[in-house]
């Protein structure tokens, strides 16, 4: 389909139409990009791995990929030195993930593989371009609604909802709101099947709903080639109960009549419910706009107020091992692009180099944001760049 003359816009630019009062403009429109980025759990990836010569092993029985234990099968690749291999987006060994694992991949890093086989065991350092199949398959991803968690107990709690233990008086959410895919469509599978969207800036396609799918909390099955992947939107998530994976999904919506509603929805009208971190038990309903009105993406940072720690609180505790030295800074440490905007580092310096507005919930303080809107936004922006080129065929 030739999209040069289609109209395109991103899921942001339309919002500030509507909140400029020109709403009307929605049916000068054909297609407004969407996109998340957040805490996938639900993400694998299916290698086909070159191991050794032809003859050199019967069949693997177990696999490592820089330590990270995939799972060997279904075919067993008999005499071919070869083997097919699933590993887990959450699998992980000390605070290295899956999640780490494929961003290095992606990144074209190599990475040690290991596997057992008849009491042997045989080595291979491989990149992402000698192993011949690598797809990513979200067995559940862009959750429409997500909740809030709090800790209402006197007791820190260890959860995958925080990057330290969830204390009395703080919260964390998920979600990207009013630019999220499936906020901005009418959820229907017949139409889903098959739909072209973008995962971690390679062409996938969406299998249907995802495990875990309801009416109420809809989510999406999606798979593709991580050979064309950017590492930038992927990567590992550590927390206080193991290490995540998160990834970042653009998806066009046509402006049809079905999807106009949805499409006019503001995080104002979503609402985010908040939650006790123990039972899930409600503790009442907030909205996104609470948390993403006027929030910054990403922290300020003072690094004349950095006194060159030998173990630097804030580089220990950052879920993506984003904050590094810097060698003509003296050795003081910087985030880079592999920041979250997770905001941990705000209260990790015990010196206040890092400010960052992260706003509350119901009155109480967001300290971790398991959803990186900037990452959201930036893949928005390229998908509708990709329309209009004539790149990304709708």
């Amino acid at each position: 389909m030739d999209n040069s003359d289609k109209v395109v816009i991103t899921a942001d630019e339309l919002k500030k139409m509507i909140r400029n009062n020109e709403e009307d403009r929605i049916d000068e429109i054909d297609i407004v990009t969407t996109a998340t980025c957040g805490i996938m759990s639900g993400t694998m990836a299916v290698f086909h791995i070159p191991v050794a010569d032809s003859g050199t092993f019967r069949k693997a029985e177990k696999i490592y990929l820089n330590g990270i234990e995939g799972h060997v099968g279904p075919c067993p690749n008999e005499y071919l030195g070869s083997v097919d291999a699933v590993v887990y987006g959450t699998n992980y060994s000390g605070e290295y993930g899956g999640g780490f694992l494929f961003k290095d991949l992606v990144s074209g890093k190599e990475v040690e593989v290991v596997v057992e086989s008849g009491g042997k065991t045989y080595e291979k350092t491989l990149s992402l371009e000698d192993i011949p199949t690598a797809k990513m398959i979200g067995t559940r991803l862009a959750f429409k609604n997500y909740v809030a968690v709090t800790n209402l107990s006197d007791e820190p709690i260890q959860t995958i909802f925080h990057r330290k233990r969830l204390k009395k008086g703080e919260a964390s959410f998920s979600g990207c709101g009013e630019i999220n895919p499936l906020q901005n469509m009418k959820c229907d599978e017949k139409e889903l099947f098959g739909k072209k969207v973008l995962l971690n800036g390679a062409e996938g396609l969406i299998l249907g709903y995802g495990t875990r799918h309801s009416q109420n909390k809809p989510n999406i099955m999606i798979s593709a080639d991580m050979h064309n992947m950017d590492a930038y939107y992927l990567g590992g998530f550590i927390t206080s109960a193991g290490v995540e994976v998160f990834n970042t999904i653009a998806v066009p919506i046509e402006v049809n009549e079905k999807n106009k509603k949805y499409l006019k929805t503001l995080d104002e009208g979503i609402e985010l419910p908040l939650t006790n971190i123990i039972g899930r038990v409600p503790v009442g309903t907030g909205r996104y706009s609470e948390v993403w009105k006027d929030a910054e993406l990403r922290p300020k940072v003072n690094v004349y107020r950095c006194r060159n720690c030998d173990t630097c609180i804030a580089e220990v505790l950052c879920p993506t091992k984003a904050i590094k030295r810097i060698p003509h800074l003296g050795g003081r440490r910087l985030p880079n692009e592999n920041c979250f905007g997770c905001g941990v580092c705000v209260e990790a310096c015990p010196y206040g180099i890092y400010q960052m507005n992260r706003n509350s919930i119901l009155g109480i303080p967001i300290t971790c944001r398991q959803s990186d809107k900037e990452r959201a936004l930036k893949l928005a922006k390229d998908l509708k760049k990709r329309i209009k080129k004539g790149e990304f065929k709708l």
